[in-house]
């Protein structure tokens, strides 16, 4: 795969197809229009490459939603450089483990986080700032160089590493190259037909995960893009109703919080033709109350990191009565996408009969290369003949996929994902705690919560304020447990093992799935 387009080509070739329109639109209305913004990522690659960057190395990105991204963002690809961006939540000492397992020597990231960052990478790490106070080399000083010549990328150099943990709570580099982004990218296309050059996007999920996918789309069709670093409802609304914005990525926690402003008539949505939602599912009454608010705008994709975007619930799909029962198929994940193979895995390995429960397999050109130095989590993720397997568990019915349960526990709040192995490492550091299990519990605003069930030892006191310090001082203040239940035992399989399912199953008795939104 030696020739063909790349992440990199396509970004330039809108530099001048779309060269006088505009590309970023800053919230006090600076614009930057795909020439200059092109000229600007060409300033970056020269400034990146002094601070001694190469093509082919992981360059780490730790920010929110901020104009510069776009920016970085396309200097990443049209240098060859490989883009790392993490969470912006995560605690100093993972993303410094992530530095580390990367290989990265240069680490991009705001002022308001650049010190603690500095305090825990190492002295061989060169910090970007952002925004020029404290330490680090600041990003307004690599644009004083000439324009650089792009990198020849070809398609199988990695484009994107973003990092994802699993069930032993280790953070692992997902390869995406420049050919699966591009696939990626492709299948956003196809379910968002109408992007184009006057389409406005309005980032607030972060641009790290959901929001990233969307924005480079929306670059290949010449629209304008603005980011937000923080979602505040009404704020939000406002820049939507300002900019007549008409394409609106968010996770479900988002849309709810949006429902009560909407609801009180405080904001005009009219200009919004597409919502595009993920990372998480979404309760069906309140995907409905969203539905008579924005009218049927509605998107949304299934996928993981290893392999995004690969089903989808269309527009036509959020079409109903109001007035009668609300469509089975508003909980559903909707049909695969054309470009994705599907197949359902019982657990004795046969292929799922429709309405039948089985782990969801995919398969696909948009499908991850492998993990980052991880050949044994490799050959576990990806099976013969290509497959993905997504842990996840699903049924077909009529056509439309349900994601009825997470086969690795994972747990997604707000849109971010916690896997339990993670902060059930971090409380163990408790002294006094014997047994711990990391469950996800219903939440109506988060869709799910974090909560911790603890065993202390024979004789010892553990406190809640305990486990607090432990976990806020190794992982990311969203893992946290936000509540904690103190028991005698646990339920254990015949071996000794802790029943963290059984655990789990308690807190959603009633319910018709195990996942929540």
């Amino acid at each position: 795969m030696d020739s063909g387009p790349t992440v990199a080509s396509v970004l330039r070739r809108g530099y001048t197809e779309f060269a006088d329109l505009p590309a970023v639109v800053d919230v006090s209305g600076t614009t930057t229009t795909y020439a200059e913004l092109g000229r600007d990522a060409r300033l970056l690659v020269t400034g990146l490459r002094n601070q001694g960057a190469r093509h082919g190395d992981r360059i780490v990105v730790l920010t929110k939603n901020r104009p510069e991204c776009f920016t970085l963002d396309h200097a990443l690809a049209i240098g060859g450089f490989v883009r790392v961006a993490l969470s912006y939540r995560l605690h100093p000492k993972e993303i410094a483990d992530i530095v580390a397992d990367s290989g990265a020597h240069i680490v991009v990231v705001d002022g308001e986080r650049v010190a603690e960052i500095a305090g825990a990478v190492g002295a061989d790490v060169t910090l970007v700032n952002f925004d020029g106070d404290g330490p680090g080399v600041p990003y307004g000083s690599l644009f004083g160089g000439a324009e650089a010549e792009p990198a020849e990328v070809s398609p199988a150099d990695i484009a994107w590493m973003p990092y994802t943990s699993g069930t032993s709570g280790r953070p692992k580099g997902v390869i995406h190259t420049h050919h699966s982004l591009l696939s990626i990218i492709r299948n956003v296309l196809v379910e968002l037909p109408g992007l184009g050059d006057r389409d406005v996007l309005v980032h607030t999920a972060p641009l790290t995960h959901l929001s990233g996918y969307a924005m480079l789309a929306g670059f290949t069709r010449g629209a304008r893009q603005i980011a937000l670093g923080r979602f505040e409802p009404a704020e939000y609304l406002r820049v939507v109703q300002q900019h007549r914005a008409t394409v609106l990525p968010l996770v479900p926690t988002m849309i709810n919080m949006l429902l009560p402003v909407l609801e009180a008539g405080e904001a005009d949505v009219s200009s919004v033709h597409t919502v595009l939602y993920g990372g998480s599912p979404i309760a069906p009454d309140r995907l409905a109350r969203a539905i008579k608010l924005f009218g049927p705008v509605f998107v949304q994709s299934y996928g993981l990191t290893e392999m995004p975007w690969s089903s989808w619930l269309s527009k036509p799909d959020h079409v109903f009565d109001p007035d009668g029962e609300l469509p089975a198929r508003l909980g559903s994940a909707g049909r695969v996408s054309p470009f994705i193979e599907m197949r359902l895995v019982t657990p004795g390995g046969r292929l799922a009969e429709d309405g039948e429960e089985g782990e969801i397999q995919l398969r696909g050109d948009a499908r991850m290369a492998g993990y980052w130095n991880l050949p044994d989590e490799t050959a576990a993720a990806i099976r013969d003949g290509g497959w993905v397997a997504t842990g996840d568990v699903g049924r077909m019915s009529e056509g439309y996929l349900h994601v009825v349960d997470r086969k690795k526990d994972m747990i997604v709040s707000g849109g971010f994902n916690v896997y339990p192995a993670e902060v059930e490492n971090a409380i163990y550091t408790v002294p006094g705690v014997a047994e711990v299990a990391v469950v996800g519990i219903p939440d109506e605003r988060w869709g799910e919560t974090v909560h911790a069930v603890v065993v202390p030892r024979g004789g010892a006191t553990v406190t809640r304020d305990e486990i607090d310090r432990a976990c806020l001082g190794t992982i990311a203040a969203y893992k946290r447990p936000r509540s904690v239940e103190f028991v005698s035992e646990l339920p254990k399989t015949g071996t000794g093992k802790i029943m963290r399912r059984a655990v789990k199953e308690r807190y959603w008795q009633g319910r018709a799935r195990l996942v929540n939104g």
